[in-house]
Parts: structure tokens; C-alpha cells; sequence
């Protein structure tokens, strides 16, 4: 009975040292996909990839795309560094190509995450840019405030 008694007791004390959290898995994101002279791109395949396979959404009669943002709960030991990867792309199929950007890097802890809120205007080249390293397409999408895309979505 001792013999199973405290290898219970050290398992039970670990898991009670451990640490629940409730973190950021996708980020809230509204977006706009334009073409080179400025005229929304409608029913282009849009798919978000964070910390799960990708959401996919298609753009309206406007250019519009979002995701809600998801939240996941996680259970961790807080045994050494506890550095999280936030990482999200946007990988965009419109007029018969391919676009794969990069919209947040970085790492964090257990409780930290990337933006919980990102807007982003993107505007496709005349023609396929090259690709650099890991696929990702440069500058076609910008960074804008989250507020202003809702705004800019109301008004239209």
C-alpha cells in the first residue's frame, strides 16, 4: 500500500503545480481584398492559419473578409521556459493565383498571445510577385486599425 501511496501523492502535488490558461488560438481579423487599381476582388477564397489548420471565408460583393477570434484552454508545467510561437498567415486564391502573407510572429508566454485584433487591406499586384523565403508574398496586405476596417465595412 506505501508503494502506491506516494508516487500518487507526487503525481497529485505535480499536477497541482500546474497552470490552466485560457489563451488567443486566432485573432479577430477584418480584412479587404482589392485589386491593382483600387476595385474590390468579390468571391476570392481567403484562409486564416494560426495554431490549427486553417478557416477559410470568401469575400463579398465588396472585397470584405473576417474571422472571429478563437480562444482555447490549455493546461502546462511550469518546468523551465514556457515560450509560445504566435504565428499568422493569411493565404489568399483570387483571380486564378496564389498569395501566402505573413501577418504576425513572435513568441510569448503561456498567458500572452499575438494581436487580438488585426485589420488588413490588401491590394494584388498586376502580376504574381516573387515569393521569399517560406512562400510569403511581400507587401500586399497593410496593417490597418482594427475599428477603422468595421468602420470602413458600415459605410459601404
Amino acid at each position: 500500500m506505501a508503494k502506491r501511496f506516494w508516487p500518487g501523492v507526487a503525481l497529485l502535488a505535480l499536477l497541482q503545480s500546474g497552470c490552466v490558461a485560457y489563451t488567443q488560438s486566432q485573432p479577430a481579423l477584418e480584412g479587404r481584398l482589392l485589386d491593382s487599381s483600387g476595385k474590390p476582388i468579390p468571391a476570392a477564397t481567403i484562409t486564416l492559419k494560426s495554431h490549427r489548420p486553417g478557416t477559410s471565408t470568401v469575400t463579398d460583393s465588396k472585397g470584405f473578409f473576417a474571422f472571429v477570434g478563437e480562444h482555447e484552454w490549455s493546461f502546462f508545467l511550469p518546468i523551465g521556459p514556457i515560450d509560445k510561437i504566435n504565428l499568422s498567415r493569411l493565404l489568399i486564391s483570387a483571380q486564378g493565383q496564389q498569395y501566402d502573407v505573413l501577418l504576425s510572429y513572435g513568441l510569448s508566454g503561456p498567458y500572452g498571445s499575438g494581436p487580438s485584433e488585426v485589420g488588413v487591406l490588401c491590394t494584388l499586384p498586376q502580376a504574381q510577385l516573387p515569393t521569399e523565403k517560406e512562400g510569403t508574398t511581400p507587401d500586399i496586405c497593410q496593417r490597418v486599425p482594427y475599428k477603422n476596417m468595421l468602420a470602413s465595412r458600415a459605410a459601404e
